[in-house]
């Protein structure tokens, strides 16, 4: 199917998009305690969205070793290589406290990609690597959604499928949350500048054991926590290809993105009624924030050319950044630490703009590296080489 080469386009806006989440991933772990957790939720549902898209608008079957490993060629090798290279770094910050078995566990786990099984290994500093198992368990069960998207040919089917999605989220999350003492991952960064109440307590039962296997945050580290978002990507694809022109019109208008602001600010309520709002909350936010940062895409596309550009830029190179950054954040942030201990006199503004500013180039030498390394045949070499290993 032909889409249109109208310049104001939801497929022109999507690194747009990624590029804001990024940004409020990277600046959220440099200062906390506000809503840039979130930009994880975009990325969810710009995941269903392009993975959906690409097979639609090719008529490609998601199925079989090869469309499993073409997914795996994409995120696998350049996170193995981002793992690796950090485990120096997270060695010498954990010098600092006089124990290297820790940190060299983690390693292990984030390779193999169990780190998401246990609550004692969700924090640190490489604690954004749990998205990487996290969107390969929604690749896994992508061909059984797709196949149920195929046989829709309604909006009631299309409504009625996503209703069942989000049962199965919220009954996964209640019980993880009331059975499990679930933490949804970052809601202790869930803070609204204030305007909000801190978030409830989440409860606590159980005894940790075995490292909080399944327990805490754990059981938000799979995809039946946040498949109804990624369904909601998947639809948005579905609608695009069906009727381009009346899919941009609907959601790149003025009011689509207030009523999105609104759904998103209730989202930010649900965090702080009580443990039944967590339920339901990430769904809320993302369907919220999605539509809102659409219309902010549209309207920077529209009037601010050069913030567009420089956003979706960032967006291109989000994957890379997003695995590269934390561990440079909580790296310099120790030094500097130690720095004060050893009396060397910094203000707290010097000491901000010093982490933030060396972070920024760090991070940039760091994407830029493992982009190369993305981009030359290795990848494809190690991804052959595991095809090969399982024929």
């Amino acid at each position: 199917m032909k889409i249109s080469k109208n310049e104001f386009n939801i497929l022109n806006l999507t690194n747009f998009c990624k590029g804001i989440a990024i940004a409020w991933v990277v600046l959220v772990h440099y200062q906390g305690q506000w809503f840039g957790w979130q930009g994880v939720h975009i990325f969810i549902v710009l995941s269903g969205f392009g993975l959906t898209y690409s097979c639609l608008s090719r008529n490609e079957n998601p199925q079989g070793k090869a469309w499993y490993f073409r997914r795996i060629r994409k995120l696998l090798p350049v996170y193995w290589l981002t793992v690796l290279c950090s485990l120096p770094l997270l060695i010498i910050l954990q010098m600092f406290q006089g124990e290297i078995k820790p940190n060299v566990v983690q390693t292990f786990l984030d390779f193999f990609l169990l780190r998401n099984f246990f609550e004692q290994f969700m924090s640190g500093p490489t604690s954004a690597f749990w998205y990487v198992p996290f969107i390969l368990s929604c690749y896994l069960v992508f061909p059984l959604l797709y196949s149920f998207l195929r046989k829709c040919s309604t909006i009631w089917d299309y409504l009625l499928f996503l209703s069942a999605v989000s049962i199965i989220e919220f009954v996964y999350r209640a019980l993880a949350i009331y059975w499990l003492d679930g933490l949804p991952i970052i809601y202790s960064h869930s803070q609204f500048f204030g305007l909000f109440p801190d978030p409830v307590a989440p409860l606590d039962r159980h005894p940790d054991q075995i490292f909080g296997l399944f327990q805490r945050r754990a059981p938000f580290g799979f995809f039946p926590s946040r498949i109804a978002e990624f369904t909601l990507g998947a639809l948005a694809a579905v609608a695009l290809i069906r009727d381009n022109h009346k899919v941009n019109q609907t959601l790149l208008n003025r009011y689509t993105g207030l009523v999105g602001m609104l759904i998103w600010i209730v989202g930010q309520v649900l965090l702080c009624v009580g443990l039944w709002g967590w339920i339901f909350a990430d769904f809320v936010i993302s369907l919220g924030s999605i539509l809102w940062i659409l219309y902010l895409a549209y309207f920077c596309q529209k009037f601010i050319s050069n913030v567009f550009k420089w956003v979706t830029l960032l967006g291109v190179w989000s994957y890379y950044i997003y695995l590269t950054h934390e561990p440079f954040i909580r790296a310099l942030r120790r030094i500097v630490l130690k720095l004060f201990s050893e009396g060397i006199n910094l203000s707290t503004g010097t000491a901000s703009v010093l982490i933030f500013g060396l972070t920024i180039a760090l991070v940039y030498v760091a994407s830029w590296l493992i982009q190369k390394f993305d981009r030359s045949k290795i990848p494809d070499q190690v991804v052959h080489k595991m095809s090969r290993l399982l024929d």
